[in-house]
C-alpha cells in the first residue's frame, strides 16, 4: 500500500525524492513538529514552515515484523527520535535483529519505492 500524498504532506514527499528529510517548524516558537499539518501544534495561529532535518537521531523503540504485506520479512520497524526532538516511524536497515538497541544512533537514508515515492529508512551510524 502506497502512502497518500495530500496538500499538507506534499513538501515532505518531494523532499524525500530529492534526498532531503523535511520536517515542520513553528515560525513563532521555533519548535518542531511531526507529522505534517496545516497548522502549528505549538501556536494554532501560525502556519508551520518546512525545514531540513539533520537526518540523525536515535532509536526510541522498535519491533521486528515477521509477517505482513511485504516482499521481504522479517524487517525492522522503529520509532526514531530525530535530534530535533520529533519522533517518526521508519524502517531500520543494515542491522540484525540481535543488534538492535534503544538509544542506538542512526542516520536517514532514502529508498525509492517507485518513480513517485521515496521512503526514509534509517541505518546505524
Amino acid at each position: 500500500m502506497k502512502p497518500v500524498i495530500d496538500n499538507d504532506s506534499a513538501p515532505y514527499w518531494e523532499g524525500l525524492k530529492q534526498g532531503r528529510l523535511l520536517i515542520q517548524r513553528c515560525p513563532s516558537t521555533g519548535r518542531y513538529q511531526w507529522y505534517p499539518r496545516g497548522h502549528s501544534i505549538h501556536d494554532p495561529t501560525a502556519i508551520p514552515e518546512w525545514v531540513e532535518a539533520s537526518g540523525t537521531g536515535e532509536v526510541f523503540s522498535f519491533t521486528v515484523i515477521h509477517r505482513g504485506n511485504t516482499k521481504r520479512p522479517p524487517y525492522n520497524c522503529a520509532m526514531i527520535r530525530l535530534d530535533e526532538g520529533v519522533i517518526m516511524l521508519a524502517s531500520l536497515r543494515g542491522i540484525e535483529e540481535a543488534d538492535l538497541r534503544i538509544g542506538q544512533r542512526v542516520r536517514v537514508d532514502f529508498e525509492p519505492l517507485d518513480d513517485e515515492i521515496t521512503l526514509p529508512v534509517f541505518r546505524p551510524l
